[in-house]
């Protein structure tokens, strides 16, 4: 055997059973993404069940090779079975307990101008071992799977890998190192099923559309997006998060229209930057975008309707003549998105994208069951409000680069149309019993009494905006506390090391509350003032300043330009309130000695 077919065999103990066994290949076939980051997914092009033909039977170590167009499917099946030795089995249940499910997959990769590979993957549940055959044709030139032959067998609680390669390839090296190991903790997970739901991805559309759409329209807008995008916010996650929001949206809508001609309508409530109606109307959909507060990028876009305005859960704000409500990270109007559509008409449907959890009155939604994390209940809370509502409802998961990407999708209704109208009133009930301030006469047309949104122009809460003389009246107590008993003589004194209880304890309680009504507190202040204090597991002390050199440096591995570099521009804390001054001398600290703020002075006079 030459080295390039040499056979690998390693076997890794466990006490994985064959049920966790299966789920974790089960995970290796659907979402191969999830071990492969060189993966998108994959596509399912053929599944079928056979059968062993002679009684003394054994795989073989290479597989016909498939040319990619899937109109050759059923015949490459055939001409695949023959070489595996097996036939087609119609009654796979009922026949033998050695019979076997041979699968093709395509592989997608994530760089979609990539080259596709194609896997033939054989299951023996008998005796609990699967194949996995390489069938790319070689002028692919495909990277994105091993391209030799390789299997796992559950054997004895073991779980032995079988390579037909060099064991120094890459392909071996990560099926060893990275894939195995991932697989042992599928096996021990599975044991424990997670309780959550809603666990398969793109589950509503055909997820080779998606492929193609979400790559479309990435290339279309995506790129260019990033570019020139004006928001404080990061581009490579916010713009690819609302181009895989758009596309999963253009899909469902697709599908709606085969069902009914009419080209659907869309609100979008609390749209933020915008771009998700404007990628929506660029694709031939026409809709509005509300948010209470205006965005830079608003006035970059062309032809895309857009308004300013606040939205107070009410008969005045309806959409009776629009097909789709969109809740896309809409916080307090979350709970409303299904009362809005619902109540706008009959044929009014909603895509719910929760993020933060907040309740009708738009205060914030409390954990009620600690067995569950607050996301899983609140995803709970909406979905049981939405069916209150009347809606039959869908959930999904989307492939959006967020933790919280589990979308409610409502459509048909529980209801005739004839109980329309008696549906709305229940709804209300349903409203008055959730709140604590149930609507009134003099409420008008409001649905409840004391509905808080947001505030229009956004507060910055990062301790900045506090007033001057708070920020030295702490520093300065600070400052005292640490140099309190210091000994001068040996050297320049950084202060005692303190914990921040110590602190906190130290200051008046009117200045406390000054701080954390800022939000963060003063840990946040002492951050923002990091060129003095090191605040690092709890604990403060004076920071040592910085000299040219190290700043230099660190502003080479942030690459930042030199000229970038503020060096000698601010004043020296230390120089001028420190009992022993500045450590470093004049020539070498990052910050500005006042001797020569001086003698800047009088060059200048």
């Amino acid at each position: 055997m030459t080295q390039e077919n040499r056979t690998q065999y390693n076997s890794f103990h466990t006490f994985m059973s064959s049920s966790s066994f299966w789920d974790s290949i089960q995970i290796m076939i659907t979402k191969p993404n999830v071990i492969n980051k060189r993966l998108w997914g994959c596509k399912l092009i053929f599944t079928c069940h056979c059968k062993p033909i002679a009684s003394e039977w054994k795989l073989p170590l290479k597989c016909y090779v498939f040319n990619g167009n899937e109109a050759d499917a059923d015949y490459y099946k055939m001409e695949v079975l023959k070489e595996l030795g097996v036939v087609m089995c119609v009654d796979y249940e009922n026949t033998s307990n050695k019979n076997l499910s041979m699968i093709l997959l395509e592989l997608l990769p994530k760089n979609y101008t990539g080259n596709h590979a194609y896997q033939i993957i054989c299951l023996n549940k008998y005796e609990n071992s699967v194949t996995f055959y390489n069938v790319t044709p070689i002028e692919n030139n495909q990277n994105i799977c091993p391209e030799f032959t390789f299997s796992l067998q559950l054997i004895n609680s073991e779980v032995v890998l079988n390579c037909i390669c060099d064991n120094t390839s890459k392909s071996y090296q990560w099926l060893l190192n990275t894939v195995l190991p991932q697989f042992l903790k599928w096996g021990q997970k599975s044991s424990y099923k997670s309780q959550n739901f809603c666990n398969e991805t793109l589950a509503l559309v055909s997820k080779d559309k998606y492929y193609k759409k979400y790559n479309e329209l990435k290339l279309k807008y995506g790129k260019e997006m990033v570019k020139i995008w004006p928001e404080c916010t990061d581009p490579s996650k916010f713009v690819y998060e609302d181009v895989a929001i758009a596309t999963y949206i253009l899909l469902l809508w697709e599908d709606a229209e085969q069902c009914n001609s009419e080209k659907p309508t869309f609100i979008d409530l609390g749209c933020g930057n915008g771009l998700l109606v404007y990628i929506l109307t660029k694709e031939g959909y026409h809709g509005t975008g509300i948010d209470i507060r205006k965005r830079q990028i608003w006035d970059m876009y062309t032809d895309i309707q857009l308004e300013e305005r606040t939205i107070v859960p009410s008969d005045s704000n309806l959409f009776p003549n629009t097909h789709w409500i969109i809740g896309n990270h809409s916080d307090e109007l979350t709970p409303w998105i299904p009362v809005i559509a619902a109540r706008s008409s009959y044929k009014c449907n909603f895509f719910l994208l929760p993020c933060c959890a907040y309740n009708f009155d738009g205060s914030k939604y409390q954990r009620q069951n600690s067995s569950k994390s607050q996301y899983t209940e609140y995803l709970e809370y909406i979905r049981g409000l939405s069916e209150e509502c009347g809606f039959k409802i869908n959930m999904d998961r989307l492939k959006i680069p967020s933790t919280k990407r589990i979308c409610l999708i409502g459509t048909d209704r529980i209801y005739s149309p004839e109980d329309y109208h008696k549906h709305c009133k229940l709804i209300q009930n349903l409203i008055n019993q959730k709140i604590s301030a149930p609507v009134s006469e003099e409420n008008g047309n409001k649905w409840l009494k004391d509905f808080k949104p947001r505030e229009q122009i956004e507060r910055v809460r990062n301790c900045t905006q506090i007033d001057k003389s708070v920020i030295d009246f702490v520093v300065n107590c600070i400052t005292t506390y640490l140099l309190k008993e210091a000994n001068l003589k040996n050297g320049w004194y950084p202060g005692k090391l303190v914990d921040l209880n110590e602190l906190v304890a130290i200051l008046p309680p009117d200045k406390l509350k000054h701080m954390k009504s800022e939000c963060g507190g003063i840990q946040t202040l002492l951050k923002n003032n990091h060129h003095i204090f090191k605040v690092q597991n709890g604990k403060v002390q004076f920071r040592y300043p910085k000299t040219i050199e190290e700043l230099n440096c660190t502003m080479k591995g942030k690459k930042q330009k030199p000229s970038n570099v503020r060096i000698q521009k601010r004043p020296c804390w230390f120089y001028d309130n420190h009992p022993q001054g500045c450590p470093l001398p004049d020539s070498n600290c990052s910050f500005l000695h006042s001797v020569k703020k001086e003698d800047i002075q009088n060059k200048n006079s």
